[in-house]
């Protein structure tokens, strides 16, 4: 399925109306089915779906690991899975000591932008770029914030990779929920072009996350355990 297409519009531009031709970014339903039972209906963009199921399956803690997926089947919008189920815990403080530095996270805000092509196009999706010291790892654009994170930490479980050293950015706000998702798949730094909510905040701040925000044009936010964060 094609992730955008065109409509006849009339556009308001210097004091007149003018037809024109618009592109637009789509959007399809996704269903996912866990041991039978309809666990989420969302929108997200064509493509990835995997990555997006199993993201979201890890990021709830539904599965700790790859193999607790017994099976799966894909059919149109509806993702079905048999899976080996945990009672999803309390969150723990993330096990990790890994830092970064600074100038990291205004670079992947930087790229998090430039391989934004298709909100580019149209200003209608969201960016996740997973990332090291050493550069982006993955990178996902999506109608849906979260289905945007969850792609990116899907497609790090399918290709075994720790999440522990890694950071995240995001091009939007932070909620407490996407928050919680991160904390659990172990990531502990995350950065994002918006603000994070003082629920998000509050959480970040006892999980051990690094929370920062309005990371644009060198310059950034640091809400919480500013000490992962170094100059250099």
């Amino acid at each position: 399925m094609k992730r955008t297409g065109t409509r006849q519009i009339s556009r308001f531009f210097k004091g007149e109306f003018q037809e024109v031709e618009d592109l637009l970014t789509v959007e399809e339903n996704f269903v996912l089915v866990v041991n039978g039972e309809s666990i989420l209906r969302t929108s997200c963009s064509p493509g990835n779906l995997r990555e997006l199921a199993y993201g979201a399956l890890f990021s709830r803690g539904i599965i700790r690991a790859i193999d607790d997926v017994l099976s799966f089947k894909l059919e149109k919008e509806r993702f079905s899975v048999e899976v080996r189920s945990h009672v999803p815990g309390p969150l723990s403080p993330i096990d990790s000591s890994f830092t970064l530095p600074l100038q990291s996270l205004i670079e992947a805000g930087w790229e998090c932008h430039e391989r934004a092509v298709i909100f580019q196009q149209t200003g209608g999706t969201h960016a996740a770029v997973l990332a090291d010291v050493s550069g982006s790892i993955n990178f996902f654009e999506d109608v849906g914030r979260t289905c945007a994170l969850e792609k990116v930490i899907g497609h790090a479980l399918l290709n075994g990779i720790s999440l522990h050293d890694k950071f995240i950015f995001l091009s939007s706000r932070v909620s407490k929920g996407m928050l919680e998702k991160i904390a659990r798949s172990g990531i502990p730094i995350v950065g994002a072009v918006s603000a994070p909510t003082l629920q998000a905040v509050e959480r970040a701040q006892a999980l051990g996350i690094c929370l920062c925000g309005f990371v644009r044009d060198k310059r950034l936010n640091i809400y919480t355990n500013k000490w992962r964060v170094k100059l250099q």
